[in-house]
């Protein structure tokens, strides 16, 4: 009888520990979002308003409506001067059709050029927000444990939120059972948006894939800016889960500059 109660309370003792590891790694990532928005939302704050820089019509310019000049009769000043601004939606040119079924290796990133900044490993640089999956989260760069247990994680090689470069596929992890957890609940056509200090984007999901862990092809850089959101899969699976869900999602046709901003809901 003895025995048997040894070995219930080395179990109960185990089950407490896990228990304790457990909610230690949670508490870790609660607490470097809580601290890592405060952070985020102060430098949003204390950046200038932002502004819109319209230029001068030129000679060259056609505003659309021409009026004749009126000359008001002798002794009169004119109430105002009428003037009008042309505006042109701007049109990305077209580009070719990817081929997204053919894997291959990553390609190294080009080289760093001597004045480049160094990437921000470890340090915020996006927050991401999915309201139809209540998901609120602050994104760090890099996506080795210590990272992910912060919060998502910037993949290194893609494009950093807020670039645009030729790489153009901006690619984000996380874990399945912590700040990832609700990706599953994504459809095609949710909204999902993404604050950089260089302006907020928003995106609109246009596809959910299973994959493999090896199928580096999700990785690659893409002709048109993307932004590609990776967790393990199944969500129930016990252990190291053997495949991917993948939620690629392509920018809308407009790009709000960064405001500042009083507070934001918690994830």
């Amino acid at each position: 009888m003895s025995g048997r109660r040894l070995i219930s309370a080395v179990l109960v003792i185990a089950g407490m520990v896990l228990l304790g590891v457990a909610g230690l790694h949670y508490f870790r990532g609660f607490e470097a979002q809580r601290d890592s928005r405060r952070s985020w939302e102060e430098a949003r704050a204390a950046l200038p308003p932002p502004t819109l820089h319209v230029p001068t019509p030129t000679f060259r310019e056609n505003p659309g409506i021409t009026l004749p000049s009126i000359t008001p009769p002798a002794g009169e000043t004119p109430a105002a001067t009428l003037s009008t601004i042309e505006t042109t939606p701007a049109v990305a040119a077209p580009t070719a059709k990817e081929n997204p079924g053919i894997s291959a290796p990553v390609p190294s990133p080009p080289a760093i050029q001597s004045n480049a900044p160094a990437y921000p490993y470890g340090r915020p640089v996006a927050r991401l927000r999915i309201p139809s999956a209540r998901m609120d989260y602050i994104v760090f760069g890099g996506d080795d444990n210590t990272i992910l247990e912060k919060g998502p994680g910037h993949v290194p090689g893609s494009e950093l939120p807020g670039e645009k470069t030729s790489r153009g596929n901006c690619v984000i992890t996380a874990h399945r059972d912590s700040h990832f957890r609700r990706l599953g609940w994504l459809r095609t056509g949710q909204r999902i948006e993404l604050e950089t200090p260089s302006g907020n984007t928003s995106y609109r999901v246009v596809s959910r894939e299973i994959v493999k862990p090896d199928a580096v092809r999700v990785l690659q850089p893409t002709s048109k800016p993307r932004l590609t959101l990776i967790t393990c899969y199944p969500f129930t699976w016990i252990g190291a889960a053997p495949q991917r869900l993948v939620v690629v999602a392509e920018p809308l046709l407009f790009r709000t500059p960064p405001v500042k901003t009083a507070g934001g809901a918690g994830g």
